[in-house]
């Protein structure tokens, strides 16, 4: 049975949205195509007609990952960015949060074209706190937005690490980096 064009573009956006979200809580060795499958609600079959291979289904979820959560931080001031990115729901729910510390550390092992897009995230993250600084009165420093961003993925990732040992002080390293980083952009914490 031949599938529609707006079916198969239906497809794709499940496949992505399903791969991106795996990808993310799993990291990219632990994303099987399997999963992707079962989770979008199609075969392999079906995701191997969109996806030729682990490595370009990879790439586009890498892709999406960044583009759906820029999305969702569009629109805050520089503070709110930082209080939302350094919060117990985001470092509990990487599935639906920022792919820089989901993935940072493993992603050097991956192909390049998931580097790449990995690359083109970081700076869609850069240009998002660049542009927030700017209409908070701020230069709009990329050095600073750099700093921000590398020290926001830092703190999660790190509070991520201990959570199930120490969430208190799990919790305080969120707490005291976004202390920080409100004091670096010069804003009252929201």
């Amino acid at each position: 049975m031949k599938v529609t064009k707006a079916r198969a573009s239906e497809n794709r956006e499940a496949i992505e949205k399903a791969a991106a979200a795996l990808m993310r809580e799993r990291g990219f060795d632990q994303m099987s195509v399997a999963a992707v499958a079962g989770a979008a609600g199609l075969t392999h079959g079906a995701l191997y007609s969109h996806y030729g291979s682990k490595e370009a289904l990879a790439e586009a979820a890498t892709k999406r990952a960044f583009d759906d959560t820029v999305r969702g931080l569009a629109g805050l001031s520089a503070a709110e960015f930082v209080v939302r990115y350094l919060s117990p729901m985001h470092r509990d729910h990487p599935e639906m949060g920022c792919p820089n510390a989901a993935l940072a550390s493993e992603v050097w092992r991956q192909p390049g074209g998931t580097r790449q897009a990995f690359r083109d995230g970081i700076e869609q993250y850069v240009e998002l706190l660049r542009s927030m600084l700017t209409s908070a009165g701020e230069p709009g420093d990329k050095a600073k937005a750099v700093t921000m961003l590398a020290a926001m993925v830092g703190a999660m990732a790190l509070s991520r690490a201990v959570d199930d040992v120490d969430p208190s002080f799990s919790n305080e390293i969120l707490s005291d980096v976004s202390e920080q980083l409100t004091a670096f952009i010069g804003a009252k914490r929201a």
